[in-house]
């Protein structure tokens, strides 16, 4: 059976960049009243599914609302807690060291909102709240001369979940999908809190 990871926070074109057996586990954070979200999980993409992030922001707008948007604490570490303490970052699950979140400055470098990368919507803008991992975002263009316009939660050199900008097609990675409930609603989106352990 395949296990989901649904994180429970309260306060086009079908992609096939994550399929089935990418899920992982489940749990649920009460966060407010009033903004509850629920989370999904999923392991790396395959190599053949580019541009990378622009499939992963597809999979998520298709499947469920969107890309993860962690602009608060609570909603980031909660995210990071489950993926640390279901160890999710191991090999099996992520080699290329991040989670997709719905974060960029694809339509103008330098200034990050969350929001898709198709340009249809111009994003909201972030919250006082970041977590950048120390000299990010930074725009390398190394791999690729338009730069560095998606966010990850980024696993490598110790920086255990903190932003980091990267390419958009150069190297695949996890994403955490969000459903949003509005007034916490869940019965009307057919979820059941109960369902869900607690993290």
């Amino acid at each position: 059976m395949d296990l989901k990871i649904i994180l429970l926070v309260c306060g086009l074109t079908v992609v096939t960049a994550y399929d089935s057996s990418k899920y992982r586990d489940s749990c649920k954070v009460q966060f407010d009243d009033c903004d509850c979200r629920v989370y999904h999980f999923y392991c790396e993409q395959d190599d053949t599914d580019r541009p990378f992030c622009v499939h992963a922001h597809q999979f998520c707008q298709t499947n469920y609302d969107s890309l993860a948007v962690l602009d608060h604490p609570v909603k980031n570490q909660a995210v990071l807690d489950y993926i640390d303490r279901h160890s999710l970052t191991a090999s099996d699950c992520i080699r290329n060291y991040g989670f997709w979140i719905n974060l960029s400055d694809h339509k103008v470098d330098g200034h990050f909102v969350w929001g898709p990368l198709n340009g249809d919507l111009d994003g909201i803008c972030p919250s006082d709240f970041s977590n950048w991992a120390p000299g990010e975002p930074n725009d390398n263009t190394k791999k690729d001369s338009r730069g560095q316009d998606c966010v990850q939660l980024w696993y490598r050199r110790g920086n255990a979940g903190k932003w980091d900008d990267e390419y958009i097609n150069v190297r695949p990675k996890g994403a955490v999908c969000e459903t949003r409930v509005p007034h916490c609603d869940y019965a009307a989106y057919g979820l059941n809190p109960a369902n869900y352990v607690n993290c």
